[in-house]
């Protein structure tokens, strides 16, 4: 016959066992979860030994540290602006996770300088301005906000300096479905940028917004562009920056 301890003791056993149950079902669905994100796609170019036309590409990021060796440990030979002109001769063998954004180290040639970037720091696709040729717009990952939700960023640059940048947020979004519009077509007197090709494939971005517009040195998203013409821009649609985006 069972007494009253042991049936206490049997209960408090079989809690014991269900708590490490839970606490192991926790662990395993965080490792899987950690497992997803950190499998983001890579951000991957061409090198000189594939495509020596590919392979020339314009850079991100500002001040980007152009190191001796592929890591961050590396020693920082010197800083290269936004914008420059790079050549990428060979990539890492393995890749590196940085804010949410996965890419290997390229073996890059600025002039007579050899030396190895980060790839998350390099331009996945840039466009020339329809109005003035000095200006380019450089495209790429963001990594993630503080929401989890996966953003782009599109910067305006001259002459190695950043005129304004925009963030994007979207799942879907990459280089291959943005264009910028060209000059024959451009009726707008401004460059427009749009986000989502209307032919085949498509993309997801917040509030529906599908276009960049660039006017009086300000980058705008918009979801129409009916009334460019008329858009006034305040202060309060300008572009901004990463630690000020709290919606």
């Amino acid at each position: 016959m069972k007494t009253l301890k042991n049936t206490q003791e049997q209960n408090k056993t079989q809690n014991t066992l269900s708590r490490i149950f839970q606490s192991l079902l926790m662990v395993t669905v965080l490792f899987i979860a950690s497992d997803i994100y950190s499998q983001s796609k890579e951000v991957e170019f061409d090198v000189y030994t594939n495509s020596a036309a590919n392979a020339s590409q314009y850079l991100l990021g500002d001040d980007v540290a152009l190191r001796d060796c592929a890591s961050t440990h590396c020693e920082k030979l010197t800083t290269i602006n936004i914008g420059t002109n790079v050549r990428l001769l060979a990539k890492s063998e393995t890749s590196q996770t940085i804010n949410g954004v996965t890419s290997r180290f390229y073996k890059i040639k600025m002039g007579p300088q050899v030396g190895w970037i980060w790839g998350g720091l390099i331009s996945q696709k840039t466009m020339v301005s329809a109005i003035n040729p000095e200006i380019k717009f450089v495209f790429g990952e963001a990594g993630v906000d503080y929401k989890g939700y996966k953003r782009f960023q599109i910067r305006a640059v001259r002459n190695g300096v950043e005129i304004d940048k925009i963030f994007v947020k979207s799942e879907t979004l990459n280089h291959n479905l943005i264009s910028l519009i060209n000059k024959q077509d451009n009726t707008y007197g401004t460059d427009v940028i749009t986000l989502c090709n209307t032919e085949g494939e498509s993309c997801e971005v917040a509030d529906s917004k599908s276009y960049i517009v660039f006017k009086d040195n300000k980058l705008m998203q918009t979801s129409s562009l009916a009334a460019l013409e008329k858009v006034k821009f305040k202060k309060a649609s300008y572009a901004f920056s990463c630690e000020l985006d709290n919606e």
